[in-house]
């Protein structure tokens, strides 16, 4: 069974095209690595990839140091948490989220800029870690 990579499509082929198709398989897979091709004994064909690095005359590096640390599909679902809990805020909830837990407004300077005590943002933001707490787990 020979799977077409373009369209994903199955086939059944005979031995000799199966043969034929596994001895191009490996040949471009050894040119691809760098490896010498038996057609071509005295060549050695570079490397075109963005995740592997040949250095002339030193030993091949591994692609690790490519890969990115930040995993996209985590931060994408967090963010997608993140907004449906704001959701669930009241407007005032979720302007105190905003501005002082998620943002770098305090607490402090929070309630001298909307005119309440100090206590009712630190209560309000206690309730919201807590409420926060309770959701994302």
């Amino acid at each position: 069974m020979v799977r077409i990579k373009r369209t994903g499509e199955v086939r059944e082929v005979d031995r000799d095209t199966f043969r034929l198709l596994r001895a191009e398989e490996k040949r471009l897979r050894r040119s691809k690595a760098g490896v010498v091709t038996p057609n071509h004994p005295s060549e050695r064909s570079a490397l075109l990839s963005t995740d592997y690095i040949s250095l002339d005359n030193s030993d091949d590096m591994q692609a690790t140091w490519l890969i990115d640390p930040m995993n996209m599909e985590d931060s994408l679902a967090a963010q997608m948490d993140t907004d449906a809990f704001i959701k669930t805020l009241t407007p005032y909830q979720r302007d105190v989220f905003e501005k002082c837990l998620l943002g770098t407004m305090s607490l402090a300077e929070y309630a001298a800029s909307h005119g309440v005590s100090y206590q009712a943002i630190q209560n309000i933001a206690a309730k919201l870690r807590e409420k926060a707490k309770k959701y994302f787990d």
